[in-house]
């Protein structure tokens, strides 16, 4: 990874430029990447297999958002596209019928 996102990173001293001993920047990314897959999960409907490659895009978009030049933000956010493409998307739930509508118009 090229580096964190705008501005300073944690536990970095203003003074020297140098990271703190412990800096956490590392458990920081695992973390997100670890978040990452069940948020894709909420969006698509995948296969076993599938999710495997959740984690593997999950690590591109995590990728495409720190990056610090843009080529590499593009390169991993259409890596991460390309795997997407692949994993069908849930299904849009329905809009409320006009008769539930009215119902809810004329309760209060």
């Amino acid at each position: 990874m090229d580096g964190s996102a705008v501005g300073t990173t944690a536990q970095h001293d203003q003074r020297n430029g140098r990271f703190l001993n412990g800096n956490t920047e590392y458990r920081a990314k695992q973390q997100r990447i670890a978040e990452r897959p069940a948020q894709l999960i909420a969006d698509y409907n995948p296969s076993p297999s599938q999710r495997q490659l959740l984690a593997v895009a999950a690590r591109y978009l995590d990728d495409a958002e720190r990056a610090r030049t843009a080529e590499r933000r593009v390169l991993a956010g259409n890596a991460a596209n390309r795997i997407l493409r692949s994993i069908p998307r849930k299904p849009e739930p329905a809009p409320p019928s006009l008769s539930s509508y009215r119902k809810q118009e004329a309760a209060p």
